[in-house]
């Protein structure tokens, strides 16, 4: 089954970087591709190292505030190979802030605008388990991994798919069971 990447926790203050410094801008007042990548990363650097357990409620603020960094960068850089990886990264903070909508459209974007993006199986595979175990949708979970087993049959990850579509059409009970008789496969 696909293990979802660790939640990036990221922070950010307006036009602060993750240093609390307010970011030069260029003389017309407007950040450069450069300077606005700097900015990004200084804000996910900065929430690596929030201490989650002390102040939830300032960490998904600092969260929603990458977020929208993520959403201006790619905006004014539509097709910049830099919007697809932070679509991604936003597709992931996104489930880590309780918006699984967001991650879907997030996904949906990334997957229409940059189809050869290099992480194109696991963002595949990723907006399953997003309809899977964040929304309840099933049938959208399924589609989503046949999906991805059509799109890179022989991906290392295309034997997941089938697994999770397995999986999404057993009871609890035949779970159950299934799961006992992994264990004792492996304990025998």
């Amino acid at each position: 089954m696909l293990v979802v990447s660790a939640l990036l926790v990221l922070t950010s203050c307006n036009e602060q970087g993750g240093d609390g410094k307010v970011n030069e801008k260029n003389a017309d007042g407007v950040q450069s591709k450069e300077e606005r990548q700097v900015e990004i990363a200084e804000m996910e650097q900065a929430i690596k190292g929030f201490d989650r357990d002390q102040d939830d409620s300032r960490l998904k603020s600092q969260a929603e505030n990458l977020l929208k960094r993520y959403r201006d960068y790619i905006s004014i850089n539509p097709r910049d190979s830099m919007s697809a990886e932070y679509l991604f990264k936003a597709a992931d903070l996104s489930i880590g802030v309780g918006k699984a909508k967001a991650s879907i459209r997030y996904l949906d974007r990334l997957i229409q605008d940059f189809p050869n993006f290099r992480k194109a199986p696991e963002m595949m595979l990723f907006r399953g388990f997003v309809y899977e175990v964040h929304l309840q949708q099933h049938a959208e979970a399924v589609k989503a991994y046949e999906a991805m087993i059509e799109r890179y049959p022989n991906h290392r990850l295309s034997d997941d798919a089938p697994a999770s579509i397995q999986n999404l059409t057993m009871s609890e009970e035949e779970l159950l069971k299934k799961f006992k008789e992994m264990n004792a496969e492996k304990e025998g």
